[in-house]
């Protein structure tokens, strides 16, 4: 059996054999890119039942060939390693991690990348125009991770519509910002409070996939909760002072969980919540189950409630 110079990676895909990442993640990217080559995968079974392995040639071509079950030759074919007949992986898969093994740590991959310009490839020319970024990530046994983007000269099989969305939706990021309230600093039992998000805009957010699925999120409207434990309220969508969402505490907040300059305070949370769409090369893009919204993350201010005694003679 000719010396491999990397480490054999084992595959079970329900696609054909695609070429595989760099297997040593210590290479650089650089390295990467210049020893890729085209799959050399044979034709005598389809995936599954049978199963892709890659390794690097004494030349520094990565080599790709499809074991077959049942199969006791395939270890001296193309110069991969020995072959049982097993189609089993060489792992165990964890959660995500269940694309394909780098010996015994199990990973995921992304083919192509959602992100397509990943500065870890910046300067690292494509072997060829057409090249794309592919992306994986491996587990280790200790838990810690390790990954890689290189470059593929596969003509990526388009993923169904329902995947691109979701891959477009994940690249929605909702923006940060701060919970303000007015008066400022302090409110009262009894005294309408104004609440806004500020610091954020009122432009939509997209987010794409690689075959121009776009996800496109329109600001809908914000959600408070005072902190006093009467629940969380639906407000119009107010980026700047406005009387547009109001809120008026029934008790001081003698009892609140914060403190602001040695005085108890509510803890008073806001998110934004955006409505979501989907086009597909421009055209509205309408699949059952795709999502609807996206909701951020609660942001939280202190907010110190007093209480205004009067005395009536």
């Amino acid at each position: 059996m000719a010396a491999l110079s990397g480490v054999v990676l084992a595959l079970l895909v329900g696609s054909s054999a695609q070429a595989a990442p760099a297997p040593d993640v210590n290479d650089t990217a650089q390295d990467t890119a210049e020893t890729q080559s085209a799959p050399q995968a044979r034709a005598d079974c389809t995936v599954p039942p049978g199963w892709t392995e890659s390794y690097v040639d004494d030349n520094g071509n990565i080599i790709t060939i499809t074991h077959c079950p049942g199969d006791d030759s395939g270890g001296d074919e193309g110069g991969g390693g020995d072959d049982d007949g097993s189609n089993q992986p060489t792992c165990e898969y964890v959660d995500l991690f269940n694309d394909f093994c780098d010996g015994a740590n199990p990973c995921w991959i992304n083919d192509p990348a959602a992100i397509q310009d990943p500065p870890e490839l910046e300067g690292v020319p494509k072997p060829s125009p057409d090249s794309y970024a592919v992306y994986y990530r491996c587990l280790n046994p200790d838990g810690s991770t390790y990954d890689l983007y290189y470059w593929s000269d596969d003509q990526p099989a388009e993923p169904p519509l329902e995947e691109q969305a979701m891959t477009a939706y994940g690249l929605l990021v909702a923006p940060d910002f701060t919970l303000a309230f007015n008066p400022p600093q302090r409110t009262f039992v009894n005294l309408d409070t104004w609440w806004w998000a500020e610091g954020v805009g009122n432009d939509e957010i997209t987010g794409s996939s690689a075959f121009g699925v776009v996800a496109i999120a329109t600001p809908d409207h914000i959600e408070v909760n005072p902190g006093d434990g009467s629940g969380s309220f639906t407000c119009a969508w107010v980026t700047s002072r406005s009387d547009a969402c109001i809120y008026a505490y029934a008790k001081a907040s003698v009892d609140g969980a914060q403190q602001v300059e040695g005085q108890p305070a509510y803890e008073a949370q806001a998110r934004l919540v955006y409505s979501v769409r989907f086009e597909n090369d421009g055209a509205p893009l309408e699949l059952d189950g795709l999502p609807t919204q996206l909701v951020g993350p609660w942001q939280s201010t202190p907010v110190p409630v007093g209480e205004i005694q009067a005395i009536v003679e």
